[in-house]
């Protein structure tokens, strides 16, 4: 990937003074030449330490690399498609650039390193680590990342292919214990917010509505991105996922305690489309609707009502 290319295509604003240079593409940085990047391995495409003063903002629109970046002294602004994170003094942004964001420079000085990379085990390391820190992390005392990045600032920019091979080695030690770090937070008996009860509790309760994450972003003033990344992390399922069990199980119920056709079993449970109903209600249970009703024991299938008044199954 031409990464020189790809970083200008996807700037979208710039107003900044990079050590009184205005040039957009040196934000970029040093450009390396790697020999090895079609192999997978983890590698910089571009980076080194950069000292900014204000004014500075960036933005850009969504682009294919991820982001590696530690702040030195002064602090930034991150921006996500609505969620912020104030990048500060020893804290290590891990970010998937396929989002789209923007850097903004809150005051006086910023002083970081920062590289974009490349490499097939990125993106594995990142599903792990933003789901516990959000895509910064505060760097605690004794960890090995700054010392790390510091040694990849000393890198030529021309590496062979053993000191890529020692580059590797340095950004998987580096993301070994980021996910490390990650599982640890996991492990800790941490409650579940009161704001990811609230959506799990209105699944369950009024799943005939066709919720959409923007309206609980909306709805509780808090990043949509942010919420399908919790609650996923919290029950161990996607909010669509969950929703759509919830419209299944009651589904269920219906097909087993009432003669309604399969058309009206699936609008009980807001789901209109009748061969969209069947394919999802398929691929939950393994068995049509129809099978499903089928193949219930003699017992349930004698004691069914011929429909059930409102058209809901009890809650």
């Amino acid at each position: 990937m031409n990464i020189s290319t790809t970083f200008l295509n996807a700037l979208k604003h710039t107003s900044s003074d990079v050590e009184g240079q205005r040039s957009p593409e040196i934000l970029l940085g040093q450009i390396y030449k790697v020999s090895l990047e079609d192999k997978g391995f983890l590698l910089p495409l571009a980076g080194g330490e950069f000292r900014l003063l204000d004014p500075f903002y960036y933005e850009w629109n969504p682009f294919p690399s991820y982001l590696l970046l530690y702040t030195l002294e002064g602090s930034a602004l991150l921006a996500t498609q609505g969620s912020e994170v104030v990048l500060d003094r020893e804290h290590l942004l891990f970010l998937d650039c396929s989002q789209g964001f923007s850097l903004r420079l809150l005051q006086g000085k910023w002083r970081f390193q920062m590289f974009f990379l490349s490499g097939k085990e990125l993106s594995s390391y990142y599903s792990i680590f933003e789901a516990y820190f959000t895509c910064c992390y505060p760097i605690p005392i004794g960890s090995c990342v700054s010392q790390r990045m510091q040694q990849l600032t000393k890198f030529p920019f021309t590496p062979t292919p053993a000191e890529q091979l020692q580059i590797h080695r340095e950004l998987t030690g580096m993301f070994t214990e980021l996910a490390l770090s990650a599982l640890s937070v996991s492990r800790d008996a941490r409650p579940v917010p009161t704001y990811l009860l609230s959506m799990k509790a209105d699944f369950e309760e009024n799943y005939v509505e066709n919720h959409s994450l923007e309206y609980f972003e909306q709805t509780l003033g808090i990043s949509r991105y942010r919420l399908c990344r919790e609650f996923s992390a919290a029950f161990h399922t996607s909010p669509l996922q969950y929703l759509q069990e919830k419209k299944i199980e009651a589904a269920k119920s219906l097909l087993l305690s009432t003669d309604d056709p399969i058309h009206e079993v699936g609008s009980m449970v807001g789901i209109d489309n009748t061969n969209h109903f069947i394919h999802l209600f398929k691929k939950h249970t393994g068995v049509t609707p129809f099978v499903y009703r089928q193949n219930a024991p003699q017992s349930i299938r004698e004691t069914r009502c011929p429909s059930v008044p409102g058209g809901l199954p009890p809650r």
